[in-house]
């Protein structure tokens, strides 16, 4: 995986959540994964086309998803409802954008597909592993999972 296929989603994760959502956020160790979420974690997947073609996921922990939700909508959430899909669907949509924008910046050319939701155990991958850039906050923790086609 090349690092200029990486760090534009890792610039506009950190972006993201620290403009909308006050969310500071620390990089962690990359490394691989399988695409296997647990029951608690809400995702959200992003496809490229493009001059780029894979996908990203936005792995997002239950405690952090919650406190997402309640900084966009700007109340206190205690569970992810069709509303909380929603508001974090929108958050990968800002992520995406900031991306493609980072891209374009680059002279890479993409299109973003729409955001899709899926409960951890919902999502079944359609790629055989994906390169994963953990990020930990005092709010929880999330993941940033790219698989870009060679």
């Amino acid at each position: 995986m090349k690092a200029e296929h990486v760090n534009p989603f890792i610039i506009s994760i950190c972006k993201i959540m620290k403009d909308m959502c006050m969310i500071d956020l620390k990089i962690g160790k990359p490394g691989m994964t399988k695409g296997e979420y647990g029951a608690t974690s809400s995702l959200i997947r992003l496809g490229l086309v493009g001059q780029l073609e894979g996908e990203v996921l936005l792995n997002i922990d239950h405690q952090m998803a919650l406190e997402i939700v309640s900084k966009m909508v700007m109340a206190p959430v205690t569970e992810i409802d069709a509303m909380g899909q929603s508001a974090i669907s929108e958050l990968g949509n800002m992520v995406a954008g900031n991306a493609a924008t980072v891209f374009a910046n680059n002279e890479v050319l993409i299109d973003i597909t729409p955001p899709a939701y899926f409960v951890g155990t919902d999502y079944k991958a359609d790629v055989p592993q994906m390169f994963s850039i953990p990020f930990s906050s005092e709010a929880g923790n999330m993941s940033v999972d790219v698989y870009i086609k060679e």
